[in-house]
C-alpha cells in the first residue's frame, strides 16, 4: 500500500516574505505531523524555508527542482511554532 502524498501549496509567483505568511497560516490549518510540499519559483526559496523552518521549528525534509521549480516538503513537529490566526496577516493591536 503506497503512503499518501502530501497536499502541494503553489506559491509561485510569490517571492519571500509574502511566501511565508501564505506557507505559515496553511500550515496552521494542519496537525501535529502534517507535511506540505510548498511549491515555489523563487530561487531564494531553497535559503529562505530551510531559515524560517529553523526558526519556527518546523522539520524541513527538503527540496527537488525540476525545470526552475522547487518543490520542499515542510512538516509540523509537536515543538513548531504555530501562528495564532489564520490570516495571512494581521495589524498590530494598538497601544493604549
Amino acid at each position: 500500500m503506497q503512503a499518501e502524498l502530501p497536499p502541494e501549496f503553489d506559491t509561485t509567483g510569490e517571492k519571500c516574505v509574502k511566501m511565508l505568511f501564505k506557507i505559515r497560516a496553511k500550515l496552521n490549518s494542519l496537525p501535529v505531523g502534517g507535511r506540505l510540499v510548498v511549491v515555489s519559483d523563487d530561487p531564494t526559496s531553497i535559503y529562505d524555508l530551510p531559515a524560517w523552518c529553523h526558526m519556527t521549528k518546523h522539520e524541513y525534509e527538503g527540496y527537488v527542482e525540476e525545470y526552475g521549480i522547487y518543490r520542499h516538503t515542510v512538516a509540523i513537529t509537536e515543538n513548531s511554532v504555530r501562528a495564532k490566526t489564520a490570516k495571512v496577516w494581521s495589524p498590530p493591536k494598538e497601544r493604549h
